[in-house]
């Protein structure tokens, strides 16, 4: 008997024979969220007439010599509809929702994408993307910094606020946060675009924009970026935008004096220990650090 059950429990609901409550026992909620929404969108469709009692009779008529045995066929009928509809339904919706990866501040992400791609998220990121059709549309949205290594295939793009990246096949580490807008080839070639300028940008090469000055640079040796290994690097960058990232890597406050802030800094911290990574960027300025609190430091 619950062998029976189980095999049309998504039609009993349907018809209300079951509760959600009872559902449950043979789906997640997040599926029964997902079957509410098919039922919403199937009572738009008009369904054509279809009387069942003459149907049963034709079929009868044409197989006199057969034993019939008489079924609720009208019940059969709108549970075998109602089994498909859910099926293609969450084929439907499943296949066209978005996929969300999000970081915090203090927490670094890897994930595959559906071609096997890799992407690694930086601290306090986040990147989403449709999985439908994916081969033929690799296209995802990122806030944030994030390390990919691409598979070759279709192209691929990737959609900021402050600009677009577009590769085939290639490593690459993307930063889009505030004004600060950053691509850095590692393998292959890198087309980017800003305010609709496309600019290439080869392997060993970075191209960034801070607060709308541009500057390309073809100097970088590194195999992959620093914050893989669990460290930030920097040259010749704001010391605001320094102080920001160590804040999302210890999910620390810093406040500090606003003369400090256009400094440049060229230099690294560990995100290990925050005790080292505070020294690191205080000692060149001649700056001390307390901790207000267990999440608050200032700089003097």
């Amino acid at each position: 008997m619950k062998r029976m059950k189980e095999k049309y429990f998504l039609a009993e609901w349907l018809a209300n024979e079951i509760s959600d409550t009872e559902l449950k026992e043979y789906v997640s909620e997040d599926e029964i969220r997902v079957y509410h929404k098919i039922v919403s969108a199937s009572n738009q469709f008009k369904v054509p007439s279809f009387n069942a009692d003459v149907a049963l009779e034709q079929l009868k008529l044409k197989n006199t010599k057969t034993t019939v045995r008489t079924l609720n066929f009208s019940k059969f009928i709108y549970r075998a509809a109602a089994v498909i509809t859910i099926v293609f339904g969450s084929y439907y919706f499943l296949g066209n929702q978005t996929q969300n990866y999000k970081t915090s501040s203090a927490e670094k992400i890897n994930f595959n994408l559906p071609d096997n791609s890799t992407v690694n998220l930086n601290a306090a990121s986040e990147i989403s993307f449709k999985s439908s059709n994916w081969k033929n549309n690799r296209n995802l949205s990122l806030h944030g910094e994030a390390y990919f290594k691409v598979a070759k295939g279709s192209k691929f793009t990737v959609k900021t606020p402050l600009g677009n990246v577009t590769v085939l096949g290639t490593q690459f580490n993307v930063v889009a946060r505030a004004n600060y807008f950053e691509v850095v080839c590692y393998e292959g070639l890198v087309s980017a675009t800003y305010k609709k300028k496309s600019v290439k940008i080869p392997a060993g090469s970075s191209f960034k924009v801070l607060s709308s000055n541009i500057k390309y640079e073809k100097t970088i040796n590194e195999a992959n970026p620093s914050w893989i290994q669990n460290n930030s690097s920097f040259k010749s960058m704001p010391y605001w935008y320094v102080v920001n990232e160590l804040e999302r890597q210890y999910n620390v406050t810093v406040k500090f004096n606003e003369i400090h802030k256009r400094k440049l800094f060229t230099g690294s911290f560990t995100h290990n220990n925050i005790e080292i990574a505070l020294k690191a960027i205080t000692i060149p300025f001649n700056l001390n650090y307390t901790f207000v609190t267990d999440k608050e430091v200032s700089l003097k």
